[in-house]
């Protein structure tokens, strides 16, 4: 008879933590299978579901890897089960949980804590005329951009799943009249159906938000070339948003905070029970 092979169990498992991880690795750096498939998508169709780009790829690889234990354990075996007694089920649930939730807390809070090294939208913001700048560096931080969103070219992302709720809009800031045959400023906002506009202005020809170096997605840069828009090296990016460069952080921490009450509020739950019986025990 066969018996169960712990080595491929464990190989199977990390394997089902791998494939989530490597395609969150990809989304969030535009790399490895994930950049493959939306590259074909774009090529195909100039645009992409970034739901189904996660999800179907990390379901079709886990897959395997989910059922082979099955079958290995359908199988009539010589040796009996390993079996659990209450307290031991009850010291693995409290170690997972446990696990779970400091882990959440801690990456919720260091996300938030490192989130406040970087300026939001609120505060005193320096007026920057793209027209006097010319091929200087602009500063870095709170600025109030003067000049003009190119509304022929706004590259239009879709955040949430299926392509219900909001989107981020890309656009370069030009200078109207002007030869542009490098793109070096673009404007980030993030919209959704309760906005008229695609992109708000404080203004006609201001903008205002934080700018910073770099930071559009990779698939975003793919866009603006099938548009024709040269992205130049350096390049900055204008985050219009409330929370302007903490924005990722907090996501993070949000995710982070989420999992920590998934682990430490059952956690406490479980705890509050048990000493509950022990007290009626005694």
């Amino acid at each position: 008879m066969p018996k169960p092979r712990p080595i491929l169990n464990r190989v199977c498992i990390a394997w089902l933590l791998f494939c989530p991880l490597w395609m969150i690795w990809g989304a969030a750096t535009y790399g490895g299978l994930y950049r493959w498939l939306c590259e074909w998508q774009l090529s195909a169709n100039g645009e992409y579901d970034a739901f189904l780009t996660f999800t179907v790829p990390v379901v079709l690889l886990a897959m395997p890897a989910a059922l082979l234990p099955r079958l290995q354990f359908d199988r009539k075996s010589s040796f009996p089960p390993t079996t659990l007694g209450p307290e031991a089920a009850e010291r693995l649930v409290v170690r997972f949980l446990c696990v779970v939730g400091v882990t959440g807390a801690i990456v919720c809070a260091g996300a938030w804590l490192w989130a406040r090294h970087y300026p939001d939208r609120a505060g005193p913001s320096v007026p920057v005329d793209l027209a006097t700048l010319g091929d200087g560096i602009p500063p870095l931080g709170r600025v109030t951009l003067l000049g003009a969103i190119d509304g022929a070219h706004v590259v239009r992302k879709t955040t949430d799943a299926k392509g219900a709720g909001g989107r981020s809009l890309y656009a370069p800031m030009i200078v109207p009249g002007a030869a542009q045959p490098l793109t070096r400023i673009f404007v980030d906002e993030y919209t959704d159906g309760a906005m008229t506009r695609p992109l708000p202005t404080d203004g006609e020809k201001r903008v205002r938000g934080v700018l910073v170096e770099g930071g559009l997605p990779g698939d975003t840069r793919r866009q603006f070339a099938r548009l024709g828009i040269i992205v130049a090296d350096p390049y900055y990016l204008l985050l219009t948003g409330p929370d302007g460069a903490r924005g990722t952080f907090y996501v993070v921490a949000g995710f982070g905070g989420f999992a920590g009450l998934i682990g430490l509020l059952p956690l406490a739950a479980v705890l509050l029970t048990k000493a509950w019986r022990h007290r009626r025990a005694t």
